[in-house]
């Protein structure tokens, strides 16, 4: 994580500029360097009667952040992928030899007034600063996916049995037209941790994603990517509410997580959940996670696309995580998912192994 930023609120903030680690190159620069390089080989059994489809995936990501004064930074960052599909940052081996793509997919102020107690307006192109659990949590809103607009994250310290906590509220445009109305969204996040003992921890998170109109005098860009669908339109409205919860004592980690569309239409799954446990070992952390996500839970073109489903699915991962050194990491991770079958959609179970190799700088 970058980290430059964490000082202000360590759980909220370390999200504003993910992967890499944070190196300045003088003590007393105002410069931050940050980004990691990724390989991938992916291996999709999709039990459709045709060939499946194995791949090797680059990933690279690269940012800055200036530090203006001691109130004010601004942080960029750069990532390959394709510029149309904000959901990866991927470039698949075997494209003709063509060049990999190379845009900005960060860019942010962060402002922190001395006069408001550790409160920070974050305005631009930032990362979601929301809390995940820790073996895949990005059901509702994908980890690649920028928001952008303006975030207020106000740090609350000590607040109640918590001996850490923080708040968000931000806004950020989906669609923007000119001569139409616009698309929009409103998240409100918070979290807050509890400690127990010497070696016993709880993490807790709520969260609410009100979203506008998603498609606003007709505009059908939204439709049909995996939410119900009714006349044309989407069937439910969405207000998104999402809770975590994450237990850690000694070496043993469990999580829960549950999520409901408030605004879903009658008739409609609008409803998910997850329940994952793991292990940290003298050979790294080994994992195992079920989730089941309705078709209008979520909205589907702001969830993962990990899976070989966005939403009306089950999915079990089982994975291994291994630090091989202050700088890189293996990651090994198999998932095996069926669409709901209320639906009509065939039953057979679908597969996707993956090998990441991660370098972080």
């Amino acid at each position: 994580m970058q980290a430059s930023l964490s000082r202000i609120a360590p759980v909220a903030l370390a999200g504003l500029a993910l992967s890499g680690v944070a190196s300045a190159q003088e003590p007393d620069s105002p410069w931050t360097f940050f980004g990691q390089a990724r390989l991938r080989a992916e291996f999709n059994d999709t039990n459709t009667g045709g060939a499946d489809r194995h791949r090797q995936r680059i990933r690279l990501r690269a940012g800055a952040s200036y530090r203006v004064n001691e109130e004010l930074s601004l942080t960029a960052r750069a990532s390959t992928g394709p510029a149309g599909n904000p959901r990866s940052g991927y470039h698949d081996i075997g494209q003709g030899f063509n060049r990999m793509e190379l845009s900005l997919d960060q860019m942010f102020l962060a402002y922190t007034p001395e006069t408001w107690g550790g409160a920070t307006v974050v305005a631009g192109k930032f990362a979601n600063p929301v809390y995940r659990t820790p073996f895949y949590g990005e059901l509702v809103w994908d980890a690649d996916l920028m928001p952008e607009g303006a975030a207020l994250v106000y740090p609350l310290n000590e607040f109640g049995p918590f001996d850490s906590s923080s708040f968000i509220v931000g806004h950020t445009a989906v669609i923007e037209q000119a001569a139409a109305e616009d698309t929009w969204a409103t998240m409100f996040l918070w979290n807050g941790t509890m400690n127990q003992g010497d070696d016993s921890t709880w993490n807790f998170g709520v969260n609410y994603y009100f979203y506008g109109d998603l498609s606003p005098d007709g505009l059908g860009a939204l439709v049909g990517t995996g939410n119900a669908v009714s006349g044309g339109d989407f069937a439910s409205d969405f207000g998104v509410l999402q809770g975590t919860t994450v237990y850690e004592t000694g070496d043993l980690i469990f999580s829960g997580e549950y999520i409901l569309n408030t605004r879903a239409a009658d008739g409609v799954g609008d409803s998910g959940f997850a329940l994952g446990a793991g292990m940290d070992t003298e050979y790294g952390r080994f994992y195992i996670q079920h989730q089941t996500v309705e078709q209008d839970a979520t909205v589907a073109v702001t969830a993962q696309d990990d899976f070989l489903y966005a939403t009306n699915y089950s999915t079990n991962v089982v994975g291994w995580k291994k630090a091989i050194s202050d700088a890189t990491a293996l990651h090994v991770w198999l998932q095996a998912s069926e669409l709901d079958d209320d639906f009509g959609a065939p039953d057979d179970t679908v597969y996707r192994f993956r090998i990441d190799f991660d370098v972080n700088f």
